[in-house]
């Protein structure tokens, strides 16, 4: 029994820690900037940046080291002469007679050697213009990045304001079905009187069924903007997602406030200075080098054993070598011909991006003076829509107004209802491009 109560006390347990766990898991975001902040720590994109941000400095560093070209090899030998050399020299040497050879072994058994050979370049011009290219290139990195984060942020933006979208016009769906629920009491109670025909009560069943669809059809975008941006943001497809809107209006529109954008223009800058480093480091490839080059190094000879107690003997030697290349290579001939057109080119695009970045803040205020407009208006129209209804309510109770003409207000109350929702959204979503333009630097 006892054995059995220990048992289930650790189901419980467990089951009870992995509810803890589930709650846990539950994402909640207030604020666009939250989102904003959980992406930068999770989304594949941003945390790629980051990696080649990394590697661009890397690749910095290597070149400021390889206008050095230090090397420095070592290298160890131990050799067995298991038959040495055999040499021939004239045998009047050792007492024989003139004309003739004796064949003579020179060299050891065994031989030892450690040697040490660095080098360093002295000038080079090449690798010094190389330097200026990783910079550059580093430079550039950071700006494509940038470039994808504010890709990711705009996404991210819809994907968000299109969720507050849908959730404001499921909650004016749920009022409007309330509505329709009245209406349909409203038109049975009269058909039982008398007053209304059946006719009028099917098509306020019907306007209840269509307001129903509208309604789940809601509910399923919302849950696909939920996914969406779960994909942007690299959230867990099982992790429940919530987000709590807490402004229902937009301040007006302040004209100080402009975009001022400019990622394009300064990828263009950076990708021609690129080019123009390339050009500038291509075209040395000619240019002498100078380099100082070394050996030093120990010597043991002997024909007892290796590393006996035979003497080691030093070597060492130090020397300038210049090299000037003197036949021309086609394929760096060619490469600075190539330098020059895409310098050409990166000239060209960069004076296209800063018209781009001028035509795409222009275009960024005015979508968004516009959409301020449009929500202002649809406010203004919803009121207008929602006091008819209620009007045509009234005189439909009287007996003057029609069943249909009552539904047609109706859903034009509706209709009202659900585009001032989606303007509202888009007005905060031109908003946030601003913003982001303005803050992704």
């Amino acid at each position: 029994m006892m054995k059995t109560a220990f048992f289930i006390f650790l189901l419980v347990l467990c089951f009870i820690s992995s509810i803890s766990l589930n709650a846990q898991e539950k994402l909640v975001f207030q604020s666009l900037e939250e989102v904003f902040t959980y992406a930068d720590s999770h989304n594949n994109t941003l945390q790629n940046a980051v990696q080649q941000n990394m590697l661009a400095k890397y690749q910095t560093i290597a070149a400021k080291l390889g206008k050095w070209n230090l090397q420095g090899r070592t290298s160890f030998t131990m050799t067995a002469n298991t038959r040495l050399n055999t040499s021939f020299i004239p045998a009047e040497l050792f007492g024989g007679p003139e004309g003739t050879y004796r064949p003579v072994n020179f060299g050891q058994k065994y031989e030892s050697n450690v040697i040490f050979s660095p080098q360093i370049d002295l000038i080079n011009p090449y690798a010094a213009a190389l330097i200026k290219t990783a910079k550059t290139n580093e430079q550039l990195t950071r700006v494509n990045n940038l470039l994808d984060k504010k890709a990711v942020y705009e996404s991210i933006s819809a994907s968000y304001h299109n969720i507050l979208s849908y959730q404001g016009q499921i909650l004016v769906t749920r009022k409007s079905l309330d509505n329709a629920d009245t209406l349909c009491i409203i038109l049975q109670n009269k058909h039982k009187e008398g007053i209304a025909r059946k006719q009028d009560v099917n098509i306020a069943l019907a306007n209840r069924l269509t307001v129903q669809d509208k309604l789940q059809q809601l509910e399923v975008q919302l849950q696909q903007q939920y996914n969406m941006l779960k994909i942007l943001a690299d959230i867990d497809s099982v992790t429940p997602v919530t987000i709590i809107a807490k402004e229902v209006t937009i301040p007006k529109v302040d004209l100080t406030i402009t975009a001022s954008g400019d990622l394009l223009q300064r990828q263009a800058e950076l990708q021609t200075k690129y080019q123009e480093a390339t050009l500038r480091a291509d075209k040395r490839w000619f240019y002498p080098t100078l380099n100082l080059f070394s050996s030093f190094g120990l010597q043991q000879n002997t024909n007892n054993q290796f590393f006996d107690n035979s003497r080691w003997f030093g070597t060492s030697y130090i020397g300038l070598r210049l090299s000037i290349p003197l036949l021309p290579e086609v394929s760096k001939i060619a490469a600075a011909k190539y330098d020059r057109i895409n310098l050409q080119v990166a000239r060209n695009n960069w004076q296209h991006n800063i018209l781009q970045d001028r035509i795409n803040n222009n275009q960024l205020t005015l979508d968004e003076q516009k959409a301020e407009r449009s929500y202002r208006i649809a406010l203004q129209i919803e009121a207008l829509r929602k006091d008819s209804y209620y009007k045509n309510l009234d005189i439909y109770r009287e007996g003057i107004l029609s069943a249909t003409d009552l539904i047609d207000s109706f859903d034009d109350w509706l209709n009202s209802s659900l585009n001032t929702v989606a303007q509202l959204a888009n007005a905060k979503y031109a908003r946030s491009k601003i913003t982001i333009s303005n803050t992704i630097r």
